[in-house]
């Protein structure tokens, strides 16, 4: 595996400040020396800056973007990155990082660059939610007022997660919703709590949609409960860390290619982490293979050698 022009984008607000940059420029400049022909670095300011400079960047010829972020980072310059063919590799800084875990990436950033030196690509299909893309996952119930009470705590990671997920719950009022999966029987959840559409097994932070969720099999996964069934579902909460959500006592847990979302009224939906308007109707599709990501090679079977990389040398 060998590429041309690498782009690495890094977002200084993840991670404590410069002595990890270095640590991190020092990984790139010791594992990518053979890797890479031209390697240089950008440093967006905010997501349209990103999206200028992705669009640079690909003007310019690069045939890879590696991302040092948080999701909200790696979604970002990732929905530039569709269709493109240009693979996208990740180097996990933020606090849920989500699309890492589910490739089984290191959580330290030095590691992580010497894993993606050592990687494979491979495909990654892309949701949508009436036409704009997700990554990870998108939330319509509950779990997308969450995603507002979170952006206002001054501090992030799984603590706030949780205080979050608390405030949030006390102020939600749900709305009944009717879902039609594939074109078939619509189905009605009249106080839905939860209602999760998952392209890979988590959100991020350990919380687990669905373990064995696939990334590249042109569908995704819908988990969905009752608000009449929260206590029932606190009572197992740790095996959200452990087994998904989908294994949960009172979760509807459905595979889909298209879902029809239909409510009385608009609200935010959660895309990737971000509160975005959505109408009282909402459809998601998925595309399979839209993106290219470069993730660690699988680990070899014990006693036998590990396997070629997947991705074909840049031509």
């Amino acid at each position: 595996m060998h590429f041309r022009k690498v782009r690495v984008f890094y977002n200084r607000r993840s991670g404590p400040g410069i002595s990890r940059f270095q640590r991190v420029e020092e990984a790139f400049a010791r594992e990518w020396k053979e890797l890479a022909d031209d390697l240089a670095w950008y440093f967006p300011s905010s997501r349209e800056d990103s999206s200028r400079k992705v669009r640079a960047a690909l003007a310019d010829g690069a045939d890879c973007v590696v991302v040092c972020g948080g999701d909200g980072t790696v979604s970002s310059i990732g929905r530039d990155l569709i269709g493109s063919g240009v693979p996208m590799g990740v180097v996990p800084m933020g606090s849920g990082n989500g699309l890492a875990r589910h490739f089984g990436q290191a959580l330290d950033p030095v590691a992580a660059v010497a894993q993606l030196a050592r990687g494979a690509v491979r495909d990654l299909d892309v949701g949508y939610a009436d036409g704009a893309p997700f990554l990870v996952s998108a939330s319509v119930a509950w779990d997308a007022a969450l995603v507002r009470a979170y952006d206002q705590m001054p501090l992030r990671g799984v603590g706030s997660y949780v205080l979050a997920g608390a405030v949030s719950f006390l102020d939600y009022a749900p709305q009944p919703i009717t879902a039609t999966i594939d074109g078939g029987e619509p189905f009605t959840i009249e106080d839905p709590l939860l209602f999760t559409i998952g392209n890979v097994s988590g959100w991020g932070g350990g919380a687990l949609i669905d373990p064995d969720s696939d990334a590249s099999d042109g569908r995704m996964e819908l988990v969905a409960g009752r608000r009449r069934d929260a206590p029932r579902m606190l009572a197992d909460i740790a095996a959200v860390f452990s087994r998904g959500t989908s294994s949960l006592p009172g979760v509807i847990h459905r595979s889909f290619r298209e879902l029809l979302v239909e409510r009385p009224e608009a609200r935010p939906i959660q895309l990737d982490g971000e509160l975005v308007p959505a109408g009282a109707t909402v459809r998601f599709t998925v595309e399979s293979g839209r993106m290219r990501l470069l993730v660690p090679a699988p680990a070899a079977p014990a006693g036998e050698a590990a396997a070629a990389p997947a991705a074909e040398d840049a031509p």
